[in-house]
C-alpha cells in the first residue's frame, strides 16, 4: 500500500551497523549506531515532522526483526533530506543526554 506524500523510517535505514542490503539508505558514516524507534519518533518531534509511529511490526526482507517504523510526511522535502534530518537531531539528543553515573 502507497501512502502519497509520506515515508517510512525504519530504524535499519539509519543503523551504521547495517549493511545496504540489510536496509541502510545513507552512508555509514552519515549514521548512527543502534537506532532505537522511539529516538527516532523524539528526532521527528523535534524537526516538527508530523509522524505516525507503528511498533511490532518487521520489514518485508528481514520478518525475524520486529523493530516498527516510523511514517513521516515529506512536506516536500527529499527522502534522503528526511533521514539526514533525523540522524542529526538523534545525534544532538544523544550528545545532550546525561549519563548515568556509576554505582
Amino acid at each position: 500500500m502507497r501512502h502519497r506524500g509520506k515515508i517510512i523510517v525504519w530504524p535499519s535505514s539509519i543503523d551504521s551497523s547495517k549493511s545496504r542490503s540489510e536496509g541502510r539508505k545513507l552512508l555509514k558514516a552519515s549514521c548512527i549506531d543502534m537506532p532505537k524507534l522511539a529516538e527516532i519518533e523524539d528526532a521527528a518531534k523535534m524537526l516538527g515532522l508530523e509522524s505516525t509511529t507503528i511498533g511490532d511490526t518487521a520489514r518485508p526482507s528481514r520478518p525475524w526483526e520486529k523493530t516498527g517504523y516510523i511514517m513521516v510526511d515529506r512536506k516536500g522535502k527529499t527522502r534522503s533530506f528526511i533521514l539526514k534530518s533525523l540522524v542529526q537531531a538523534i545525534h544532538k539528543s544523544r550528545l545532550t543526554k546525561p549519563k548515568a553515573k556509576p554505582s
